[in-house]
């Protein structure tokens, strides 16, 4: 739910760019939907379709390389994420959970600021 939280806040965000690294960690069906939003023709759109308007994936085709998944996890592991959303800053400051757009937004001023 955190997630698609903050992926509906970031959408009220002009000139953004955003990185989005899929990391089941949370249990139950979240390695079933990030493989399926992984191995779809369109995963940026899955994606979306999924958080922003309740789209269940795809299943996947059997033959799909999920690999990355699995980087993910270790880069989250090596970078001590254990929660999702997880925001980490140019800086690397980190922001957790799911934010506003208006508290994203100064966070990253802040950071544009401290540049000058």
């Amino acid at each position: 739910g955190y997630c698609k939280k903050l992926e509906a806040e970031l959408q009220g965000i002009k000139d953004i760019t955003v990185y989005t690294f899929l990391i089941p960690i949370l249990g139950g069906d979240s390695p079933e939907k990030s493989r399926a939003i992984w191995c779809s023709k369109d995963s940026a759109s899955a994606w979306m379709g999924w958080m922003l308007r309740g789209e269940q994936p795809v299943k996947p085709a059997a033959g799909c390389d999920d690999a990355a998944i699995e980087r993910n996890l270790a880069l989250s592991r090596k970078i001590r994420v254990n929660g999702t959303p997880a925001i980490l800053l140019e800086d690397g400051s980190r922001i957790p959970g799911a934010v506003g757009a208006v508290e994203l937004e100064r966070r990253l001023q802040l950071q544009t600021s401290s540049k000058s």
